[in-house]
């Protein structure tokens, strides 16, 4: 095909390589170009011409009867005739078409000698036709009929002036040969043209390279003219000797090259794909088709084909190729559907999975590509799935879930599903075993909603418990109470017999509240030697006072723990809804409030008075206070400093608000914050605390201490919309980078909203401000949410940080929420570090940072600068 070889010279004698070898539009009006007869052609046409006439010239010297000026007469033919063909030559290459004047100015020069001499009449009869013939395959049929009678009637003219011998019947001969010749060779020529033309017109169309070679030299005999276009290189290029094989990419070229010949030496038809190098440099990747074509012995006698740019094919094939690798190998179960009718879910049909899927699914798919989606999997069935897949490819609106397969086994399998649309009717879904991170998740959630001693519900399940049973209350018009107790004496079981005496004493305390009361009422531990009990069924006031006279007789029976028999009592306050109050919180407090009258009247059990509640009329004093001491400057911040476990370096200080009131001295933030929250007064108060918090960081960074801050925020400032553009004012003018601003929220208050959470925070993030989560343990979070939140560090409550050397349930929720935050790639942050056998425990753990009175105490600013300078001096020294 194209190798160079073997008498590559004699190849070249042989190559036929026009610009456009099969002519043009303007063939079939009859007007050839130098394209459509080409210049090989019309070389050999003035070659044979030449010879023609030398043969003339050398006839018209050797015979006698041409007369006596027969030398000067043949010289004539030779002058006139070389002159009149290199005219021919310079007008095919000026032009670059057949000059159509040849078949006029043949005839004349045939006339011509005739005139000068008459005995050459009978040879110029047959070179006038010979003349037409030459018209009719260079000008076209038309043009050689016009220049035939154009001679027939000048030769004529010449035999009436110098009346050759049978002169009449010459003409006549003459006229109707030279027609016939001009109509039937130039009705073929006319039709070969237009069939060169249309066959050219198709090969150029074509995209590729169409090429002929030669069996035995396996050289170019034509190449098409897209070979310029594909690969850059000019056709004539394509014949010179190695130049296939010199474009071949080095390392395909043997390969290639090989490949032809054996295929050639066979007679084989054959393809195969190899690289060539372009013009540009490009790797181009062609694919090669060849036909060889054979005699009745079997010997190639010509060969052709097409060479295709398959590129871009390759490129797809390789993208195609890395896309299945990846889908094969990823670890993540990957399913695909069809909805073969959009109507009907039940036309899904299973097309694609892989190995992933069929692991997690524990089901081999693959041997169910094909068929419909329920029979693939049957554990779709009797579940809402295949409708909602359906509705992805309807929609084009993608959703995620999670699912559990083989529910309440010891198999169980919890998947994190997602499905989202694809082409071609198609759905996708992506399979992920989220199994050991959602039990994990789940026992996290129930230790923190759990006493750890005694398994009882803590303050938070409290709170969730009794929202509902209010919202359920108010919608059918019935009461809740809520009883809260503390033990009396516990503290002095405590401290005579141990810690360990008084837990056992909780537990069975426990125990025996459960045996006494209903199953519906809910029994809670509130912390310490704290109880509640919630009464949702058939309550009244009467009622409530009955189950805490039933917990006071309980509590009258001893408890036999270690030998010892050990008595207590109990304090128990009563709030009825709706007659106290008609929120969780309010209700809470009113029940607090009646458990301290008991303990104060040694009643054992008091029902809520409003008269008895001082708190409510200091609570209505703060609220009238709030807008003077924001503008008399009456708040002041105290700061915390956060230390990395590893190297006790400080890396932040917490912003902690004091309220300076003159009446009641200096406030904790719990004796305000909730006041501030639902009066409105929590946004201007954050704008405070943000302000100051950046200028007094601003103020230890010019200092040289590197150290940066953590401000609360309440669930309040999340509906601020004015608070980023607030926040991005106050990095503007501060030196404290915004990566060095830790903003906190708690973990229960995200929950109040959090799409709006994930939006401001989202916000905050794209700012460069770091966000963490605010007592992490005591809400209700799931894994996926807080992995989509823009969030660096959770900080684990100081309930479970305080308790881990006590109680076994603390120090694996801490180690758990430690192991969950690291492999959510979250910095873990533990306060109230009160020891240093606790902050050791913590660093085995591998916690990353932790605050509490054993590291220091909340300092006002002088004394935080001055604890920077001793740490500073303290660093300097070690």
């Amino acid at each position: 095909m194209h190798r160079h070889g073997r008498d590559s010279s004699r190849a070249a004698k042989r190559r036929w390589h026009p610009a456009r070898p099969w002519g043009d539009d303007r063939l079939e009006s009859g007007g050839p170009n130098a394209a459509g007869f080409t210049q090989e052609l019309w070389r050999a046409t003035i070659r044979r011409r030449l010879v023609g006439i030398g043969g003339l010239a050398v006839t018209a010297a050797a015979v006698p009867s041409v007369g006596p000026d027969r030398f000067k007469l043949a010289l004539l033919v030779l002058a006139v005739g070389v002159a009149y063909n290199l005219s021919l030559q310079w007008a095919f290459v000026r032009y670059e078409r057949v000059p159509r004047f040849m078949a006029y100015a043949d005839m004349l020069a045939c006339v011509g000698f005739v005139l000068v001499a008459p005995t050459t009449f009978v040879p110029a009869l047959l070179v006038m036709l010979t003349a037409t013939a030459l018209a009719a395959t260079t000008v076209g049929g038309r043009h050689a009929m016009a220049a035939s009678a154009f001679g027939t009637v000048a030769v004529a003219g010449a035999a009436f002036v110098v009346r050759p011998p049978d002169a009449a019947l010459g003409v006549i001969a003459l006229a109707v040969v030279s027609a016939m010749a001009a109509a039937t060779v130039g009705a073929v020529a006319d039709n070969e043209r237009r069939v060169r033309a249309r066959y050219g017109a198709l090969v150029e169309g074509l995209d590729g390279i169409v090429w002929e070679g030669d069996p035995d030299t396996l050289a170019f005999t034509y190449v098409s003219p897209r070979a310029e276009a594909i690969l850059g290189y000019p056709v004539d290029s394509w014949y010179e000797e190695g130049f296939w094989q010199e474009h071949i990419v080095p390392e395909d070229r043997e390969r290639a090259v090989g490949y032809c010949v054996e295929a050639m030496a066979e007679g084989r038809d054959h393809a195969f794909d190899y690289r060539m190098v372009a013009a540009d440099g490009r790797v181009v990747h062609v694919h090669d088709i060849v036909a060889v074509t054979s005699d009745q012995s079997g010997r190639p006698v010509t060969s052709h084909g097409m060479i295709l740019d398959v590129t871009d094919r390759k490129r797809a094939e390789r993208r195609v190729q890395q896309y299945a690798d990846i889908v094969e190998t990823i670890q993540v179960g990957l399913v695909v559907a069809r909805l073969d009718e959009r109507g009907d879910e039940r036309s899904l049909r299973l097309i694609a999975a892989n190995p992933a899927a069929s692991e997690a699914l524990h089901r081999p798919l693959e041997r169910w590509t094909g068929q419909p989606l329920a029979q693939a999997l049957p554990v779709l069935e009797g579940t809402d799935l295949p409708a909602r897949l359906a509705a992805v490819v309807r929609t084009g609106v993608a959703f995620q879930m999670e699912g559990v397969l083989r529910p309440g086994t010891p198999g169980e399998v919890v998947l994190a599903v997602r499905a989202f649309p694809l082409p071609d009717e198609a759905v996708g879904v992506s399979l992920e075993d989220v199994t050991a991170a959602t039990r994990a998740a789940g026992a996290l959630r129930r230790q923190a909603l759990h006493d750890g001693l005694t398994g009882l519900p803590n303050r938070a399940l409290l709170k969730d418990r009794l929202t509902v049973a209010l919202a359920e209350a108010a919608r059918a018009g019935r009461s809740v109470a809520l009883l809260v107790m503390d033990l009396d004496q516990f503290k002095e079981v405590n401290d005579a017999l141990g810690h360990h005496v008084g837990d056992l004493m909780l537990v069975r305390l426990a125990e025996r509240l459960g045996e006494r009361l209903r199953d519906a009422d809910v029994i809670a531990r509130l912390g310490g030697d704290e109880f509640a009990v919630l009464l949702t069924t058939d309550v009244s006031l009467e009622g409530a006072v009955a189950v805490a006279q039933r917990v006071q007789a309980a509590l009258l029976e001893p408890f036999d723990i270690d030998d010892l028999r050990l008595q207590t009592n109990a304090s128990i306050g009563i709030a009825v809804y709706p007659d106290h109050a008609t929120d969780a919180d309010a209700l809470t407090q009113r029940a607090d409030v009646a458990m301290y009258q008991a303990k104060r009247t040694g009643s054992g059990h008091a029902v809520y008075r409003a008269e008895l509640d001082r708190s409510s009329v200091r609570r209505l004093t703060l609220l009238g206070d709030f807008r003077r001491a924001l503008e008399s400057d009456e708040f002041v911040l105290h700061f915390q400093p956060v230390m990395d476990v590893a190297s006790a370096r400080a890396v932040r200080a917490e912003a902690l608000v004091r309220w300076q009131h003159p009446e009641h001295g200096l406030l904790q933030p719990e004796d305000f914050i909730e006041l501030a929250e639902v009066s409105g007064f929590i946004q201007p108060l954050t704008r405070w605390v943000l302000e100051r918090a950046l200028a007094s960081a601003s103020s230890w960074w010019a200092a040289g201490h590197h150290v940066g801050v953590a401000v609360n925020l309440s669930v309040r400032n999340l509906y601020d919309p004015g608070l980023p553009e607030h926040l991005r004012t106050l990095l503007a003018a501060s030196l404290l980078p915004a990566s060095e601003l830790m903003l906190e929220v708690t973990e229960t208050e995200l929950m109040d909203d959090p799409g709006l959470a994930l939006d401001v925070l989202g916000e905050v993030h794209r700012m460069g401000v770091a966000t963490g989560v605010d007592d992490f343990g005591t809400g209700y979070s799931s894994l996926t949410y807080l992995r989509n939140l823009p969030i660096r560090e959770i900080k684990i409550d100081r309930s479970f940080v305080s308790g881990m050397r006590v109680r076994s349930d603390d120090l694996t929720i801490v180690r758990s929420t430690i192991d969950l935050g690291h492999n959510l790639s979250l910095d873990v942050v533990a306060e109230g570090v009160e020891d240093e056998l606790t902050l050791l425990e913590l660093g085995t753990l591998g916690c990353d940072l932790a605050q509490g009175y054993h590291l220091s105490r909340p300092m006002p600013l002088d004394a935080f600068h001055a604890w920077l300078a001793a740490q500073a001096l303290l660093g300097t020294r070690s």
